[in-house]
């Protein structure tokens, strides 16, 4: 099944979540969303991505809420994990409060899921918030760590309308044209490649981040920690690549 459906179901306005949401929250701006495809799309429009996820299937997503005193929406920053727990390094609380961004990923999300289910979990991770929260929908990145930053590699260039930028935490491939919709569109998006000098995909990172460049999407920045290994970065680095998302850093340091 082609992805691009998926795009039309969440976003073509073609149907309205009649179920109510299962939330468990916390005071600390932490909680976790629950729900099925069925109770999030409707039975029939979630039975056409049974041979990917079950529609009965309960998914769960972690989810940080920031602390910014700011009167306008947050956006969102959708996380793809390379582990089954989706929850937020506890290093970028910071990050996300002062950025005004909301954090959610999916649990059992992991790289020894087939792709097609995590970019499903990941897609559906803004249906299952936006009757949570509301959020800011021309500010939605997404980001993903190892095996994670290769499926929102993925995601980025599939779905260039609904991510106007993209984090690659030391994985990325580089897109294919028949299965991205349109490189124009893509090209207007932003890009942070991050990766450390330690990092084994130090090399294949500046490459892709390099044939970004070549085919005309100039507003890509390559980031290489020093000492930084195989691993995440901390908060002044991640907050750096998002201040470059919105347009605030124009260059790499």
């Amino acid at each position: 099944m082609r992805m691009t459906l998926f795009f039309l179901i969440l976003y073509g306005g073609t149907f309205v979540p009649e179920h109510s949401f299962a939330l468990e929250k916390s005071e600390s701006s932490l909680f976790r969303i629950e729900q099925t495809l069925s109770q999030l799309l409707g039975e029939q429009d979630a039975a056409r991505y049974q041979e990917i996820l079950s529609p009965e299937k309960l998914n769960s997503w972690e989810v940080y809420l920031p602390k910014n005193s700011s009167d306008e929406l947050p956006g969102v920053l959708v996380y793809v994990s390379p582990r089954q727990s989706g929850q937020i390094d506890s290093r970028w609380r910071s990050v996300m409060d002062q950025q005004n961004l909301i954090y959610i990923a999916a649990n059992n999300s992991g790289n020894r899921k087939p792709v097609n289910q995590r970019m499903v979990l990941a897609l559906m991770a803004l249906k299952a918030l936006e009757k949570e929260h509301k959020f800011l929908a021309n500010r939605m990145f997404v980001t993903g760590f190892s095996g994670g930053g290769r499926v929102a590699s993925v995601l980025a260039t599939q779905y260039p309308e609904v991510f106007g930028g993209a984090i690659y935490i030391c994985g990325v491939d580089y897109w294919k044209d028949e299965q991205t919709p349109s490189v124009e569109r893509l090209l207007q998006n932003r890009f942070v490649f991050l990766t450390g000098s330690k990092d084994f995909n130090r090399d294949e990172t500046r490459n892709v981040y390099r044939r970004y460049l070549k085919a005309g999407a100039q507003n890509s920045m390559l980031m290489v920690l020093p000492g930084m290994s195989h691993e995440h970065p901390d908060a002044k680095a991640m907050t750096e690549a998002l201040q470059f998302l919105d347009g605030e850093v124009k260059t790499a340091p």
